[in-house]
């Protein structure tokens, strides 16, 4: 049999995820406050992402949504790469490459998104975890 390793990747990933989603844990008590919110009143690009994440697992998209926006795009984006990946697995060809100038997207987009959160202004206050 060959090797699959997005599918199994996928299997358990979404497997792990919707566990916890069922646990019931108060998963964002486990993990410290942010250092910058705390220190500076400001929230950086991934406050709110622990809830984001907490809300996911529970289906709950427009309150993913309010905790941190990007997490959620993010999160959608990986999905869907990973759903590609397997079907391109599935049908014995590899897994679809990601470009080298995307990593440098992904920063300005997290620092962007860091900043404009912060802006006291509608609709940037939109951004901010609430």
């Amino acid at each position: 049999m060959k090797r699959r390793p997005w599918t199994l990747l996928v299997i358990l990933g979404a497997a792990f995820f919707l566990l916890l989603g069922r646990l019931g844990i108060p998963w964002t008590r486990l993990f410290p406050a942010c250092p910058l919110h705390a220190f500076t009143g400001f929230d950086c690009p991934g406050c709110g992402g622990t809830r984001c994440a907490v809300k996911l697992m529970h289906g709950d998209l427009a309150g993913a949504l309010a905790m941190n926006a990007f997490v959620v795009v993010f999160a959608l984006a990986a999905a869907v790469w990973l759903g590609a990946a397997v079907w391109r697995e599935w049908q014995g060809r590899p897994a679809p490459r990601i470009p080298p100038w995307s990593a440098w997207t992904l920063l300005a987009v997290f620092l962007i998104f860091g900043v404009t959160r912060n802006l006291p202004w509608w609709p940037f206050t939109l951004l901010a975890p609430h």
